[in-house]
């Protein structure tokens, strides 16, 4: 806060009170610069008062000063000019705004006629000059409340201009006075904000909830509305606020998005990323780890990536850790299961539609998923199941960046990474004509095979304490872990249903174990019947595992007595149950 920012009229404020009391003036800021002078002190602007002056006094005390002998009075023994004083009288008035003070009005005498005119009209003059230094601070104010007005604009403009939502604000006649960047961009106007400014809002949007709003003097919260130009419609969503002053009616704001905007937002706040990352990847196999560096790599670049592998080897889980580990991991990942969808919803799903773009479509439209993903990852899982015409549109997408949405006329431009996944072969079904050799290419630049858990058993005591640890956490219990036998089992076990089917099963033996440790006997009947045993009883199939694990123990330790005793302590039973399983058997 300063009085230089007005020091024009401070220079003409210190004319005025010179002409009026026939007197040299000098004002001061609170630095004591002189910023404005009459007479000798005009020569003065931009130096500085003299320290310990009166000028000193009044700006730590704020309050007016009069000296009747300068040079002599106590309060000129501090001055730098003491003794070299040439005034014979001086008035020092404070300037002070909400407090603060800004500076101080000088007024002087310099003989003794002047000091009589002085001391003759003292009250006067100490009047005069408090109006004169209540003038100079409301100029300040007001170039203050100026100022912050100005600054206040420009913030609203900038929020204006910034906001993800459609701005229009008009007056009570329909003149629009503030309008944004993106309403012109949903209203496909073309002109210049600056030539809008001032136009009535009937003549770019007829029917308008805004006008109607002003019409009817009332507020609109969330309304529908359809805004149609030239081979151009859009489904909008409008809030109208009026805007009142002492009660009388001003103007009105809208704020509008279009459905498209609503449905990312809403699509992008109940699809929330999951947080995999590659440390969610469990496994401490060679196989494993290997296709991993290479997944971690390969993250680092918008190259498109083609993961195969067996139902449940984890396909999306490495997806969303390449999304995570890339530049895109604060934008979308949006997934679609092609498998899971008919076939016939498939492609409004994958590309959206506009408007009222077939019989039964929605009045709003529909964003397709692979425009969601906009800067972000598009996963397509089970790309293998795509219908041959779909396939076809896709391969357009992918090559053009561009989407056109069902009945729609303009493509959107899109800044989308790809990764499919797949469990069935694509070279296979491109040899039988049902997946398209050109989209296989397109998708297969960076190909990452996920191992089997068959292929990678030295996963399975880590998943299986990981499962274990979460499970316990979910049901409230404080299951140890498995038996030998039961793990024993596990890791022969050819796991079809890969890591799910482990998942699975770890969450049924905690449900069914009755002690501290879960025993074959309690999953034993959770296992898929594989292979030449699946027609057998289940007190066959335990019999069978139970023989050829005691035969494969014999075998690594011998079938000697030393041998059996080791072969016992390995397996968790005594000497004598072995002897006896091994007569049975």
């Amino acid at each position: 806060m300063s009085i230089h920012r007005i020091k024009e009229s401070v220079q003409k404020i210190s004319e005025a009170i010179a002409a009026a009391l026939d007197c040299n003036v000098t004002i001061v800021d609170d630095q004591l610069m002189r910023i404005a002078g009459t007479g000798p002190y005009r020569e003065e602007i931009q130096n500085y008062a003299p320290k310990g002056s009166a000028f000193t006094r009044v700006l730590k005390t704020k309050e007016t000063v009069v000296i009747e002998e300068p040079g002599r009075d106590y309060l000129c023994q501090q001055c730098d000019r003491a003794g070299n004083c040439e005034e014979t009288y001086e008035i020092c008035c404070p300037i002070t705004w909400e407090g603060t003070i800004l500076g101080v009005i000088g007024i002087f005498a310099y003989n003794q006629a002047q000091k009589l005119y002085f001391q003759e009209r003292k009250e006067d003059f100490l009047n005069f000059l408090g109006k004169m230094a209540d003038l100079i601070a409301s100029k300040v104010g007001e170039e203050i409340l100026h100022e912050n007005i100005l600054t206040r604009n420009q913030e609203l403009d900038a929020v204006i201009q910034h906001v993800n939502q459609g701005v229009v604000c008009i007056t009570e006649t329909g003149e629009i006075s503030q309008i944004n960047d993106k309403a012109k961009h949903l209203l496909g106007i073309h002109d210049s904000l600056d030539r809008m400014i001032g136009q009535r809002i009937s003549d770019y949007w007829k029917g308008s909830i805004l006008l109607r709003a002003i019409e009817k003097n009332m507020d609109y919260v969330d309304i529908e509305e359809y805004y149609e130009g030239q081979g151009y419609k859009k489904g909008l969503l409008t809030t109208v606020k009026l805007i009142h002053i002492e009660g009388q009616l001003k103007g009105a704001v809208a704020t509008f998005s279009d459905f498209d905007t609503i449905q990312k937002s809403a699509y992008r706040l109940r699809e929330k990323n999951h947080g995999f990352t590659f440390d969610s990847l469990l496994g401490v196999s060679p196989q494993l780890i290997k296709v991993k560096k290479k997944a971690m790599k390969v993250a680092k670049n918008d190259s498109t990536v083609l993961i195969t592998g067996d139902s449940g080897t984890g396909k999306e889980i490495f997806a969303r850790a390449i999304h995570n580990a890339s530049h895109r991991h604060d934008q979308p990942f949006v997934s679609v299961n092609c498998s899971a969808i008919p076939e016939t919803l498939l492609e409004s799903e994958l590309f959206g539609y506009e408007p009222g773009a077939f019989t039964g479509a929605s009045k709003k439209g529909k964003t397709g998923k692979i425009e969601l993903a906009h800067r972000g990852t598009f996963f397509l899982d089970e790309i293998g199941d795509m219908p041959l015409y779909l396939q076809a549109k896709l391969l357009r997408v992918l090559q053009d960046r561009k989407v056109t949405k069902i009945g729609g006329l303009e493509p959107i431009e899109l800044d989308v990474r790809i990764v499919s996944a797949t469990n069935k072969n694509l070279e296979e079904l491109i040899e039988k004509k049902m997946f398209r050799e050109d989209l296989y290419y397109r998708l297969n630049v960076i190909p990452l095979i996920l191992p089997s858990l068959r292929d990678r058993k030295d996963d399975i005591a880590v998943l299986t304490e990981h499962f274990l640890a979460l499970n316990n956490e979910r049901f409230d219990k404080a299951i140890k872990g498995f038996s030998k036998e039961a793990m024993a089992y596990m890791r022969e076990y050819a796991w079809p249903g890969n890591v799910r089917e482990l998942e699975n099963i770890v969450e049924y033996g905690i449900n069914f174990a009755e002690g501290e440790t879960i025993e074959l006997e309690d999953i034993i009947d959770r296992f898929r019947k594989i292979g030449p045993h699946s027609n057998q009883s289940l007190k066959t199939l335990m019999h069978e595992f139970e023989k050829q694990t005691i035969e494969r123990c014999l075998d690594q330790y011998g079938w000697t007595e030393e041998g059996k005793a080791k072969a016992a302590e390995q397996l968790g039973i005594s000497r004598a149950t072995l002897y006896r399983k091994i007569s049975h058997n």
